[in-house]
């Protein structure tokens, strides 16, 4: 008996595909001479998102190396004058931003192509891993948080970004779907963190900051780029630093010294400018552990690691000369755990919304409207700062989302490791490499997050973590994924 063809969900007519980049830069032409007339910067940011798209069309492994480039550009929330928010940035922002920005708009290009010209089965966008259950877990507390929670717009709000979040989870390993396009994605995350390093170069030298200019005001300088907070910012540098060193043993040798050595050592100069006490100490205790997961010899391991001490302390001490901020920040670390920015008094805060709220907490994203209204009596009287927000995401978590949120998150972190471990098993030495890069990296997001907050919400763990399901594919193949 023949068996019948199911016609396909979505059918479209056909396109050679150099209509699409075509299409791209005729739309770019379009921005470009508009932004010769008014707004510039917004018409030319218009333009390079018409070419990406183009590009990304004509060749759909480009949507990784494209969402490298595109997520550490928060500035551009200021371009879009609709869906208006402040609540998911901090760093002292006053002016309005959006929630859309140039990382949200790729993940949703990256959801077109999936659409229009997937060139795979549409129904692989759902990961097969390890992670898929308790990441869908972890989204249904989110959801049912929004029905008890202490502010319910903020609720929504987050489980939204999640779901969000999710969704480019899911279409990472979609189109990084060779180690072709795995090394493109890599190579581009470290080209964006080596050329925001250079920029933020030039702020340490110019003064010129571009959005949050509090930041460089009363004789201090902490330099931020486009981000909005400038530890959000160290962090990004640290994980670029990181891929950078797992990259060093696979790519040819123009690549190493026109593109990985200068990205890692302009990434550590800028580190210092930003001065994130927290990323430091991140930085000090994982840097390390990153030259051990390089496929080097013991020898060569230890002369990586005494370079760079060598050379961060002469930087160290050099800025240190010319920057007074720098040594006040560093005389800080004198103050004990305060001195990296989990501030005491938020932490009881927390710990006291968790003692009321025990089972459920007071909701995602309502912390600090639960501090505002109830917890306020816990604020330090001794810092000037108005700092309502949560600076340590452990103490979020049970905050807002009680034991059951954190029996979830504790769930997804257990089966993360394994996964990782898993995976680092692998005979191929590039992707258990890289593999290591990214679970190291993934413990950077977190111990960060204890002192700057943004760990779930942050956008590049769920980057990396499509690109572990990516390097699964490569590892057992895309029909057995999951499997192992």
């Amino acid at each position: 008996m023949a068996l019948v063809e199911r016609p396909a969900l979505i059918r479209l007519p056909s396109m050679p595909a150099e209509s699409w980049l075509v299409a791209g830069l005729l739309a770019a032409v379009a921005f470009a001479v508009a932004g010769l007339f008014a707004h510039p910067a917004e018409y030319g940011l218009a333009a390079v998102g018409c070419v990406a798209a183009g590009a990304a069309f004509y060749e759909p492994r480009l949507v990784g190396p494209l969402l490298a480039v595109a997520l550490p550009l928060e500035i551009t929330k200021l371009a879009f004058p609709f869906l208006q928010t402040r609540s998911e940035l901090g760093g002292g922002i006053s002016s309005p931003t959006s929630i859309v920005d140039a990382g949200r708009l790729m993940v949703a290009l990256a959801f077109a192509v999936w659409v229009v010209r997937p060139g795979r089965p549409r129904a692989d966008v759902v990961p097969q891993s390890a992670l898929t259950v308790p990441l869908a877990l972890l989204f249904a507390v989110y959801a049912f948080s929004t029905l008890w929670a202490f502010d319910a717009g903020g609720a929504r709000t987050e489980t939204l970004r999640l779901l969000f979040s999710l969704g480019g989870f899911a279409l990472v390993p979609f189109f990084v779907r060779d180690r072709a396009s795995l090394r493109w994605t890599l190579l581009a995350f470290v080209a964006a963190a080596g050329a925001l390093a250079v920029l933020g170069a030039y702020q340490q030298v110019t003064g010129d900051f571009f959005w949050n200019e509090g930041l460089g005001r009363f004789g201090e300088r902490r330099i931020n780029t486009t981000f909005a907070d400038p530890n959000h910012f160290a962090r990004f540098l640290l994980e670029g630093i990181v891929v950078a060193m797992m990259l060093w043993s696979f790519v040819r040798r123009e690549l190493r010294w026109w593109l990985l050595s200068p990205a890692i050592a302009v990434s550590l100069l800028t580190l210092v400018f930003t001065g994130s006490r927290g990323a430091w100490a991140v930085g000090a205790l994982l840097l390390p552990l990153a030259v051990m997961a390089m496929p080097i010899g013991r020898g060569a391991r230890l002369r990586i690691i005494g370079g760079g001490v060598a050379a961060i302390l002469v930087t160290a001490l050099a800025v240190a000369a010319v920057s007074p901020f720098f040594t006040k920040r560093v005389n800080t670390f004198t103050f004990g755990e305060e001195a990296l920015g989990a501030r005491p008094y938020l932490v009881e805060a927390g710990f006291d919304m968790f003692g009321d709220h025990p089972l459920t907490g007071v909701g995602a994203g309502g912390y600090q409207a639960a501090f505002e209204e109830d917890y306020y009596a816990h604020k330090d009287p001794k810092i000037k700062a108005n700092i309502t927000a949560s600076h340590t995401s452990a103490v979020t978590i049970v905050a807002e989302l009680g034991v059951i949120g954190a029996v979830a998150v504790a769930f997804l972190a257990l089966r993360w490791v394994a996964y990782v471990r898993g995976l680092a098993r692998s005979h191929d030495i590039e992707l258990r490499t890289l593999v290591l890069g990214i679970g190291i990296v993934s413990a950077v997001i977190f111990l960060g997050s204890q002192t700057e907050g943004r760990f779930l919400e942050d956008p590049f763990l769920w980057f990396f973590a499509g690109l572990a399901v990516a390097i699964e594919q490569l590892v057992v193949g895309p029909s057995r994924a999951g499997e192992a």
